[in-house]
């Protein structure tokens, strides 16, 4: 992730954000954060007693770093979006 698409990130959310915050900076539907939570795809941390989840914002930008795909090594489902 550049600098400038970070410094962006850190300016609109805060350091610990909820589930929609993470759905909506990933474009993803809440349910599927949750899932990726339970899993463990996508770290996060619930209070004692509290059904909902919060993430640390540079987490969520290091799974996309972690994650980032090189051109050319895309397999073939996803190149021609089947």
């Amino acid at each position: 992730m550049s600098d400038d698409a970070l410094r962006q990130l850190q300016e609109r959310y805060p350091p610990i954000v909820t589930t929609a915050m993470v759905a909506e900076i990933l474009d993803l539907n809440v349910r599927t954060v949750l899932l990726m939570a339970q899993d463990g795809r996508l770290p996060a941390s619930r209070l004692p007693g509290s059904r909902s989840y919060r993430f640390f914002l540079s987490d969520v930008v290091r799974m996309l770093d972690e994650n980032r795909l090189v051109p050319g090594t895309l397999e073939d489902e996803e190149v021609h979006g089947d």
